[in-house]
C-alpha cells in the first residue's frame, strides 16, 4: 500500500494526504485514523473503546455485501482480494465479517441461492457453515427454509475433509446437522416446515444424523412429527429405517401426536409400527387426548387396539381423554370411549366434573343431548362437582342460553338446586355485575320460563342481587333505545304524510272529478290509500307513546317500549305493503314485471316482519304454551348473539 493515503472509508476528506512521516497514522484492521502524538488511551474509558473497535472490524465491507447478493464468483474474489490488499487481512479473516443482522458472506449466498458462490466461500473458509446470524441461524438453516435442500448439498459435499478430499454428506459432522436456531429448529426442521418435496435430501440429511430426527424443537415437535403430521411417507420411512439409540427415541414425546394431527390412517399405522413410547406432551396430553380433542374418530379406534392404550390419564388441565372429546363436542368419541372403555364413565375431572358438566361448561350442546337421551347417563343430570355446581349452574355461569334451554325442557332437570354458595343458576345471573349482554339476557329468559327462583339462602343478599340487576337497566340504555325507535316512527309518519299528496297517477285536471286521484276506482288504489293511512297514524301512535318515555321513569319506559314496539311494527309492515300496492298499480299492465315486483315485495316483507318480530324477547312465562311458541324465536335469538369461532 502507497505511503500516500487518500480515502473516505476512513473518515477522511477527498485529497487530504497522510504521509508516513506525518502525526497520523492508519489502524489498519480497525479503519481508524489515531495521532502519533496524542496520549495513549489508557484508563477508565480504554475498554470501551477497544470493544467499539472489535465490533467495527467484524462489520463487513458494503462492497463484499453487493458482490454477495449478486452472486458472481469472479466479481466476488476481485472484490475480496481489492480488500485483503487495503485492510490487511487473510481472505479467511474478511470472509468471516458479518452484516448488521449477523449474516456472513454465506448466509447471503444461502438467501440468494448462489450455488457456486457457496462453493467457493466453503472451500475458503469451512468454519462459516457453523456461523449464526442474529436469529441463530446457519446458512444451511436459510437454505433449507427456502426449500433449496440442494443448496445444503452443495455447501456440505463442499466441506473438505481431513485428507482435503470432498467429504460425503453422509459422513458430514453429526454436530452440525444438529445445530439449532433460536426456535430450537434443526436444519431437518426448516425444511420439513417449509414443505421441502426434494425427498432425496431429506432423506441424505436422515441418514446423515439419524438422532436429529428425533430432536424436539422449542414447540416439541421432532422432523418425526412433523413428517407424519403433513403426511411425508418416505421421510417417516427413513426416519424407521435408520439404527437410534431407545434413550434418543425416548426424547420425541410427540411423534404419535403428529401422526394423529395428520388424520392418515396408513401414516398412523406407521408410526405405531415404530413401537414409540406414548408419553405426555408438555401439556400433559396423551395420544389420545389428541385424537379426542380434533374428532380423529379412527385415530381413537386405533388407539384404543393398542395394549398400552390408558383411558383414565389426565393432562394438566385434569382432564382425561373422554373430558376433551366432550369439550369438543365431539360426541361420536364420547360414544366411542364409553362403548370401548364402559367405566369411562365415572371418570371425573380435577374439579369433580362429569362429561355434562364439561359439555355444559363450554356450551356443546350437542353433548349435552346425548347424555339426557342415554339413561345409563341419567345420574349426571343433577349431580354436584366439587363447587356444588350442576351442569345448568356452570351453562349459566358460562353464558350458555342454548345449553341452559336444552336443560331446562328436561323434566328431570332441577332448576333451583344450589350450589355450595348457596346460589340456584338464577341467582348466578342475578349477582352479575352488569349483565347486559345479550346471551345472558337469554339465559335469564329460559331460566325464569322453567320456573327458576333465587334461593333463600344465597350468600348474596337480596338487596345487593337487586341493586346489581337494576343497575344492568339503566336509564341511559333505555335512552339509547327510546331516542331510536322514535327516529324511525318519526321518519315513516314523515313519508307517509308525503305520499298521502303524491298519489300514484296523479290527479284529475278537468271533468266532473277535477282533483280526483286518477286511479281512483282500482283495488290497488285502495289498498295503497288504506296502508299508507295506517302506517301513517301508528307511526305517530308509537312516536306519542316514546315521547312519554322521555319523562325519566324507569318503569315508563319499560311500559312505553312495550307498547310501541308493536305500532311500529304495524307502521313499518303498512308502509311497506302501501309502496308494494303502488308500485303494482302503476306497472300493472307489463305483467312480468308486475308480477316480478310483487314476488319481491312478499319476500322483503317477510324478511322485516321476522327480525322485528325477534325484537320482543322470548316469552319468559312458564305457561307451556308460551314456552313451545317461543321456542324456535329463542332458537333463532340464540344463533345471532353467538360470536364467529
Amino acid at each position: 500500500m502507497s505511503s500516500n493515503v487518500t480515502m473516505e472509508e476512513y473518515g477522511i476528506p477527498r485529497g487530504m494526504p497522510i504521509t508516513a512521516g506525518a502525526n497520523m497514522e492508519i489502524d489498519r484492521e480497525t479503519h481508524v485514523v489515531r495521532n502519533r502524538s496524542a496520549p495513549s488511551t489508557h484508563g477508565l474509558h480504554a475498554p470501551a473503546d477497544e470493544d467499539e473497535d472489535a465490533e467495527h472490524k467484524k462489520l463487513m465491507d458494503r462492497r463484499m455485501h453487493a458482490k454477495a447478493t449478486q452472486g458472481n464468483v469472479d466479481g466476488f474474489i476481485k472484490i475480496l482480494g481489492s480488500i485483503s490488499s487495503e485492510q490487511d487481512l487473510q481472505h479467511s479473516e474478511i470472509l468471516c465479517q458479518v452484516s448488521p443482522r449477523k449474516n456472513t458472506c454465506l448466509h447471503i449466498a444461502a438467501s440468494f441461492g448462489h450455488h457456486d458462490l457457496a462453493k467457493y466461500i466453503v472451500r475458503e473458509c469451512p468454519d462459516l457453515i457453523k456461523n449464526k446470524n442474529s436469529k441463530g441461524d446457519t446458512a444451511l438453516h436459510i437454505a433449507a427454509r427456502k426449500r433449496n435442500l440442494s443448496f445444503v448439498k452443495i455447501v456440505m459435499d463442499s466441506c473438505p475433509s481431513g485428507s482435503g478430499a470432498s467429504q460425503d454428506v453422509e459422513k458430514a459432522e453429526p454436530s452440525l446437522l444438529g445445530i439449532v436456531n433460536k426456535e430450537g429448529n434443526t436444519v431437518l426442521h426448516e425444511a420439513l416446515i417449509n414443505r421441502c418435496k426434494q425427498e432425496e435430501v431429506v432423506e441424505i440429511l436422515i441418514k446423515a444424523d439419524p438422532q436429529v430426527a428425533y430432536y424436539p424443537n422449542k414447540e416439541g415437535k421432532s422432523p418425526l412429527y412433523l413428517a407424519a403430521e403433513s403426511h411425508y411417507f418416505h421421510v417417516v420411512e427413513a426416519i424407521g429405517n435408520s439404527e437410534v439409540e431407545e434413550r434418543m427415541k425416548n426424547r420425541d414425546r410427540k411423534a404419535v401426536h403428529g401422526a394423529i394431527m395428520g388424520k392418515n390412517k396408513e401414516m398412523l399405522e406407521k408410526i405405531l409400527a415404530m413401537k414409540l413410547v406414548h408419553q405426555k406432551d408438555k401439556d400433559g396430553r396423551t395420544p389420545l387426548h389428541c385424537a379426542a380433542s380434533i374428532g380423529y374418530l379412527e385415530g381413537v379406534q386405533m388407539l384404543s387396539d393398542q395394549s398400552n392404550l390408558d383411558p383414565y390419564q389426565r393432562d394438566s388441565d385434569g382432564f382425561c381423554p373422554i373430558h376433551v372429546a366432550s369439550m369438543r363436542g365431539n360426541v361420536d368419541i364420547v360414544k366411542k370411549l364409553l362403548q370401548v372403555s364402559s367405566d369411562s364413565i365415572e371418570l371425573l375431572s380435577k374439579r369433580g366434573e362429569n362429561i355434562l358438566h364439561v359439555a355444559a361448561k363450554y356450551g356443546k350442546d350437542n353433548v349435552v343431548n346425548f347424555v339426557l337421551k342415554e339413561d345409563r347417563l341419567e345420574n349426571f343430570i343433577n349431580e354436584k362437582d366439587n363447587g356444588g355446581n350442576t351442569p345448568l349452574h356452570l351453562a349459566t355461569m358460562h353464558r350458555h342460553p342454548k345449553v341452559v334451554s336444552t336443560l331446562t325442557w328436561d323434566k328431570r332437570v332441577d332448576v333451583n338446586l344450589v350450589n355450595d354458595r348457596g346460589q340456584t343458576a338464577l341467582d348466578i345471573v342475578l349477582s352479575v355485575k352488569h349483565p347486559t349482554t345479550f346471551d345472558k339476557a337469554l339465559v335469564w329468559t329460559a331460566l325464569k320460563s322453567a320456573g327458576a327462583r333465587p334461593a333463600g339462602n344465597s350468600k348474596f343478599p337480596p338487596s345487593r342481587r337487586c341493586k346489581q340487576y337494576s343497575e344492568s337497566h339503566n336509564t341511559d340504555k333505555y335512552k339509547d333505545r327510546v331516542n331510536t325507535l322514535l327516529l324511525v316512527s318519526t321518519l315513516v309518519a314523515t313519508v307517509t304524510f308525503a305520499a298521502g299528496f303524491t298519489m300514484p297517477g296523479g290527479y284529475n285536471s278537468s271533468g266532473p272529478n277535477v282533483g280526483m286521484a286518477t286511479l281512483l276506482m282500482r283495488n290497488m288504489f285502495h289498498m295503497f290509500v288504506i296502508c299508507n293511512t295506517t302506517a301513517m297514524y301508528t307511526s305517530i301512535l308509537a312516536a306519542i307513546i316514546l315521547i312519554w318515555a322521555q319523562l325519566g321513569d324507569l318503569h315508563l319506559m319499560d311500559t312505553a317500549l312495550r307498547f310501541a314496539l308493536p305500532f311500529l311494527g304495524l307502521a313499518l309492515t303498512a308502509m311497506s305493503l302501501g309502496f308494494m300496492a303502488g308500485v303494482y298499480m302503476v306497472i300493472s299492465n307489463l305483467h312480468w314485471l308486475a308480477i316480478v315486483v310483487f314476488i319481491i315485495g312478499i319476500i322483503s316483507l317477510v324478511s322485516l316482519l321476522v327480525p322485528f318480530f325477534l325484537l320482543f324477547r322470548p316469552s319468559k312465562s312458564t305457561n307451556p304454551i308460551l314456552r313451545h311458541i317461543s321456542y324456535y324465536p329463542f332458537l333463532i335469538l340464540v344463533l345471532a348473539s353467538k360470536a364467529p369461532k
